[in-house]
């Protein structure tokens, strides 16, 4: 019978010998067996269930040793050399990974994302009376320089992802955000107090540097907390916040200009902008993985008092710190060389830019209809109630797809750009039945569902290449989404420089059905692509940015070509 004055605390230090392989020592089976008949009853079994573990379980009362796993929400993972010791998830459900995260918590970060589209692509068209008031005070009659002075908004677009995205791959999403936010807001503010062009020209670009981290961070954002079967549903909602802001600008402008001066549109733009941020700060969460692996890292290494466990990024910045930054900041370009993305930049940046001509000149259109500049803002619902109709189907289209072949053990990232084939166009066809209809002055009804059907086309275009990147690039998504977004948002810039000129030239009805027909020509392409895009990502060498450790001596960050697979999926993701 055990000793009732005997007590076993065990402690962080204590480390019993490992037990022989066999069945349990016979001291122990009978302690538990004496106890089961001990008048004291639940005192000595308590006693007699301590010795057991004390000897039979020490690994869950002792700290991991360098040749044990630690049982933390990060174990560690054995390896040739202690310094090299890595840290991971406890498995696929664990629910420290953001894919496994409560719904209220996804829901609180897609919504600071959501608000965060709509509050940046806000003032990235500034509406035609903001443009005449701005023109009167600043004293200049030139209306392609003051077009390309606001559409410096759109350069940003294009240089802000090269840097946003690489950083946040090494420095986590959050800070970039808060980054990003801040620059916004300051810019936007300075935007309303600006005495000439070139200086608010310089303040647009940096706006829009600020207000990048849409395109830079968001869709990585989305995909480090969504399951592949879902994505598209989710994506379709940021890309609705893509396209409410230039949908409700001109509405909102028009009761601003009436009451006050265009310095206020920046004003409320900063304003909207502030509330945003004081939101995200509150209620937005990492979400990329290698950064909160890092700081479990840190928390068991302060916990333990030990040089372990260590993560991916740890080790990287340790063995080559420069060339990591220096590879993971060329990997946007690299990207953008290879012979998938530019076919499919291309496809984006004709959608994009239509979009941009198309809200440049809206305006214009319906003064004819003897629309007040109240009234011009309603205009631009037509787009936006197309595009939600557009993407919801889209995205529910592509999610059943994704669906259809996982079934069928079938994975293809190409998968996501097969329902392009049917909404491609739409582009065209609405873009024509917009064009007639405003030329021949019919009701004023049919010039918007021209607009619904052509942003339903040229929205679907931009959620389908996002789902792509997403999973064709899982390794690099930030740095997939910069590559794609660069040319989209050139061709914005100079969209607006030219617009009013070729619509004075050529009038509404050919210049939008000569549009028309451009992109029904690159209609071939969205097959082609879908079809031999397998083979083309193959044939990709730009490598992939990786913080595996290499051998020993290397510097960790390395180039793998891709022979056939995609970066870190299937081999039939392609």
């Amino acid at each position: 019978m055990a000793n009732p004055n005997y007590s076993f605390q065990p402690t962080p230090s204590h480390k019993a010998p490992p037990r022989p392989p066999g069945p349990r020592p016979l001291s122990v089976l009978s302690t538990l067996s004496a106890t089961s008949a001990d008048s004291e009853g639940t005192a000595s079994r308590k006693i007699a269930l301590r010795l057991y573990r004390a000897e039979e379980l020490p690994s869950l009362y002792s700290p991991p040793e360098p040749d044990q796993q630690g049982h933390s929400i990060v174990p560690v993972q054995n390896s040739s050399n202690a310094d090299t010791k890595k840290n991971d998830w406890d498995g696929e459900d664990d629910r420290a990974r953001p894919t496994n995260w409560p719904a209220w918590k996804k829901a609180l970060n897609i919504g600071c994302l959501f608000l965060m589209c709509i509050v940046s692509t806000f003032i990235s068209l500034v509406p035609g009376s903001v443009v005449d008031d701005l023109m009167r005070e600043l004293d200049t009659t030139d209306q392609s320089k003051s077009s390309f002075v606001l559409s410096a908004y759109m350069l940003g677009y294009a240089f802000g992802p090269l840097l946003v995205s690489p950083l946040s791959e090494l420095f986590g999403r959050a800070p970039l955000y808060h980054a990003c936010n801040l620059l916004f807001i300051l810019c936007a503010w300075r935007c309303g107090a600006a005495h000439s062009l070139w200086t608010l020209a310089v303040l647009r670009f940096f706006a829009g540097v600020g207000g990048s981290s849409i395109f830079a961070l968001v869709p990585s954002s989305i995909a480090d907390m969504t399951a592949t079967r879902n994505r598209g549903r989710i994506f379709a909602i940021i890309v609705i916040g893509y396209s409410i802001g230039p949908a409700l600008a001109p509405v909102t402008c028009s009761y601003i200009m009436a009451k006050l001066r265009w310095r206020w549109v920046f004003y409320v733009t900063a304003a909207m902008g502030g509330f945003v941020t004081l939101l995200s700060i509150a209620c937005l969460w990492e979400t990329h993985e290698p950064i909160l692996l890092r700081r479990n890292a840190s928390c068991n290494r302060e916990k333990f008092g030990k040089p372990y466990p260590r993560s991916n990024l740890n080790i990287a910045f340790e063995k080559g710190g420069p060339s990591v930054v220096l590879q993971a900041m060329s990997m946007p370009i690299r990207i953008l060389l290879s012979p998938t993305i530019p076919l499919l930049s291309l496809l984006v940046a004709i959608a994009y830019g239509l979009t941009h001509l198309l809200y440049a000149t809206l305006s214009t259109t319906f003064y004819l209809y003897g629309w007040t500049t109240k009234l011009i803002g309603l205009a631009y619902m037509g787009t936006l109630v197309g595009s939600v109709l557009g993407l919801v189907a889209a995205s529910v289209l592509s999610d059943a797809i994704v669906r259809r072949r996982a079934e069928n053990h079938e994975h293809s990232a190409t998968a996501r750009l097969f329902p392009m084939v049917f909404f491609w166009p739409l582009v065209s066809v609405g873009l024509v039945i917009y064009a007639w209809s405003a030329q021949y002055e019919t009701i004023w009804i049919w010039p918007l569902v021209g607009t619904g059907i052509f942003a339903a086309g040229a929205m679907s275009t931009l959620l389908f290449a996002l789902t792509y990147i997403m999973e064709a690039y899982p390794t690099d998504p930030a740095s997939g989404t910069a590559a794609v977004i660069v040319l989209p948002s050139l061709l914005s810039c100079v969209v607006p420089v030219f617009a009013n000129k070729l619509y004075n030239k050529f009038h509404v009805g050919w210049t939008f059905s000569l549009l028309a027909f451009i992109a029904l020509a690159f209609a071939p392409m969205v097959w082609i692509f879908y079809q031999f895009g397998g083979h083309l990502r193959g044939c990709e060498r730009h490598g992939k940015f990786t913080t595996e450790p290499a051998s020993e001596g290397n510097v960790v960050c390395k180039k793998e070509k891709i022979s056939g697979k995609a970066s870190g999926v299937n081999a039939e993701n392609v």
